[in-house]
C-alpha cells in the first residue's frame, strides 16, 4: 500500500521525471464491470419526453391566458414564439373581443402556412382588421 501522499522522488530540481507508478491496491478492488446494487437501476429505454417549446414544429403558438384583477379573472389571447431560449409574446386581445378572436384565427392559419415569427408579428401589427 502507498505510505506517502506524494512521491517526492519524482521531482528533481524543478523538473518532473516521467515515471509511471502503479499501486497494487487497485488489484484488490472489485471488478469495474460488476453492477452496483447501491445505485438505482439502469434506464432500459428512452422515454423520449420533451417540452412542447423544444419541439421543432412548435416554436410558436397561440395561448389563452388569464389575469386576475380584484376577484375576477380576465381572459386574453397572445401569440408566443421562441428566440433562442427566450419566449417572446405579442398581445392579441380579450377572448370576448371579436377582433381578438379574428386575430387568433389569422395567426393560427399563418402558423399552419409556415410563416416565420417575424412575419406573423408584422402581420399582427400592420394588418387592418375589418370585422
Amino acid at each position: 500500500m502507498q505510505i506517502e501522499l506524494f512521491n517526492t522522488g519524482l521531482y528533481i530540481k524543478g523538473q518532473i521525471k516521467h515515471e509511471r507508478i502503479y499501486d497494487s491496491a487497485w488489484d484488490l478492488l472489485p471488478d469495474a464491470q460488476s453492477t452496483c446494487k447501491i445505485v438505482g437501476e439502469q434506464v432500459n429505454k428512452d422515454t423520449k419526453k420533451t417540452a412542447p417549446q423544444h419541439e421543432r414544429e412548435s416554436t410558436h403558438w397561440v395561448e389563452k391566458y388569464w389575469v386576475e384583477r380584484g376577484c375576477t379573472k380576465y381572459w386574453y389571447f397572445r401569440y408566443m414564439w421562441m428566440e433562442g431560449r427566450k419566449i417572446k409574446r405579442k398581445y392579441l386581445g380579450s377572448v370576448t373581443s371579436t377582433k381578438a378572436r379574428y386575430k387568433k384565427v389569422i395567426v393560427e392559419e399563418a402558423i399552419l402556412d409556415g410563416l416565420s415569427p417575424s412575419e406573423i408579428v408584422d402581420l399582427i401589427e400592420n394588418r387592418v382588421y375589418k370585422v
